[in-house]
């Protein structure tokens, strides 16, 4: 379904080309109807806005909110595992998981990148798409509920995919997340210190950081990084 990758396009870093197709993601977003009516319409009016502001203006909101703030980490694993050592093997898990339906992954990639995942979701059956978004859905909702506390439009993307599945969030989760970020330092001192740090992952480098700027996100575009062949 082609409106998972959609929505993980709007999560990636925010270009030229996406400003200029928007119209079409939209058409396509409509024309599958996965989307309810009642949520499309604040999804359209918020790709409406990305497409009229100054794209600088919209690199800048990205950054502050995706990139200063482990909250909102793209990075799904971040949210259930943070730089615990389990979250190395669940990265095992998910690669293999890629593997196994033919995808591979891009050039310092991490697999539990959002945008990713949901690319792979594309390509999947509907019952398997959906199973697996419902086993995300949780973070899904809490890291929505964040933005749309940080009054981001970019909460309505998170609402979207929570209503491509039939499993609800836990609320407990959701209210416990909102208040954890609300205690969260954000200022580039602490940013600065926390890159500083030791990586949790022995012979994953740099790259394993799932809040590192360079990651691999930025240089792509809006072109989801999975492979298939």
């Amino acid at each position: 379904m082609l409106s998972y990758k959609i929505l993980g396009m709007l999560l990636t870093y925010p270009g030229e080309e996406l400003q200029h197709h928007m119209d079409e993601l939209k058409h396509a977003i409509e024309g599958e109807g996965a989307v309810p009516a009642k949520i499309r319409k604040p999804l359209f009016a918020f790709m409406d806005d990305l497409a009229r502001r100054k794209l600088l203006r919209v690199q800048e909101d990205y950054v502050a909110l995706f990139d200063r703030s482990r909250a909102h980490s793209l990075y799904l694993f971040e949210h259930v595992l943070g730089e615990s050592r389990d979250r190395g093997q669940a990265m095992v898990d998910l690669t293999d998981l890629y593997k196994e339906h033919g995808f591979k992954l891009a050039q310092r990639e991490l697999p539990d990148y959002l945008p990713l995942f949901l690319e792979f979701l594309s390509v999947l059956p509907f019952e398997a798409a959906q199973e697996l978004l419902g086993e995300i859905v949780h973070i899904l909702a809490a890291v929505g509920a964040k933005l749309k506390a940080k009054k981001s439009g970019y909460h309505h993307v998170f609402r979207a995919l929570e209503a491509l599945t039939e499993v609800k969030a836990d609320p407990k989760f959701v209210e416990q997340a909102v208040s954890d970020a609300e205690k969260e330092d954000t200022s580039l001192e602490a940013l600065d210190k926390e890159w500083e740090e030791t990586p949790a992952f022995d012979g994953l480098g740099a790259a394993a950081c799932g809040v590192c700027p360079d990651a691999g996100r930025h240089a792509g575009g809006v072109q989801p990084a999975a492979t298939q062949g």
